[in-house]
């Protein structure tokens, strides 16, 4: 058979780590300088790390947040029925001033 590929390949050791990014849509519950509450349709473990992405009063926020907890919501007939407790694990000095605009209101 005729080798198609223009770029040679290697196989890659069994146990090598590779995070796809998912995207997945979330309701703030709410928010504060060391973190937020979210609600969600799907559960994600302990641990996980991810970005969060959204508007403050028009502004784009930004932050890589830690999961620290999570919960089945309130409502269990709720369509978003995981209650995501999660961490900031860095934001910008402009994103605290943001979020303190934010609560301030």
């Amino acid at each position: 058979m005729r080798e198609r590929r223009k770029v040679e390949r290697s196989a890659v050791e069994i146990g090598e780590l590779a995070v796809l990014p998912v995207h997945m849509s979330v309701r703030v519950l709410d928010i504060s300088l060391s973190g937020v509450l979210l609600q969600s349709a799907h559960p994600v473990e302990r641990g996980a790390r991810g970005s969060l992405r959204l508007n403050l009063q028009g502004v784009p926020f930004v932050a890589d947040v830690e999961v620290q907890r999570i919960s089945p919501a309130p409502d269990p007939t709720s369509a978003d029925a995981y209650r995501i407790g999660a961490r900031f694990v860095s934001t910008s000095r402009e994103h605290q001033h943001v979020i303190e605009r934010f609560i301030e209101q």
